[in-house]
């Protein structure tokens, strides 16, 4: 299989502006709750036995009120560098933010020396084998500019990022 990699952040960019919809926050219109459920599961099953391990994840009734459908969580022991790795899907189209421990630990260069290269290749495989977008979080960080007025609204305090938008609570 041709080695699979990460968009840039002018890739990432133009792909959050393209997947944004101003009116539904939390899954687009055309959402398939039960399809894309199948798909985590088969993602999880799919990473587990790569790893050879049992993944923990969340999703469904545990990701309530949330722009993301789950999360996932490959175990340290199964990783090249002892370091977890973790997937959270998005309910929008298939983004898919991959990195160590969890999201929000550590930035875009930390994350290919605490993720081994193969561990990184195999993670990366298998979300393009179910059609998932994969990303890295800096891009995610920057400040939410996109068309939704209702996100803006929600958030009058603090102005969202476009993590918030494809990867959180709402």
């Amino acid at each position: 299989m041709e080695k699979v990699s990460l968009p840039d952040r002018a890739e990432i960019a133009a792909l959050l502006r393209r997947l944004d919809d101003p009116i539904h926050l939390e899954y687009p219109a055309r959402f398939n709750c039960a399809a894309e459920q199948r798909r985590f599961q088969s993602l999880i099953a799919e990473l587990g036995q790569r790893f050879g391990c049992t993944c923990e994840a969340e999703s469904g009734r545990q990701v309530q009120d949330a722009s993301y459908l789950g999360q996932l969580v490959i175990q340290a022991s199964a990783t090249a560098n002892g370091m977890a790795i973790f997937v959270r899907v998005s309910n929008f189209d298939g983004l898919a933010l991959l990195g160590a421990e969890g999201p929000g630990r550590y930035d875009d260069a930390e994350t290919p020396y605490l993720i081994a290269e193969t561990d990184r290749g195999a993670v990366l495989e298998v979300l393009a084998e179910l059609n998932y977008a994969p990303l890295l979080e800096d891009a995610l960080s920057a400040g939410y500019d996109g068309t939704s007025g209702a996100l803006r609204g929600a958030y009058p305090s603090h102005p969202p990022t476009w993590f918030i938008r494809y990867f959180d609570y709402l």
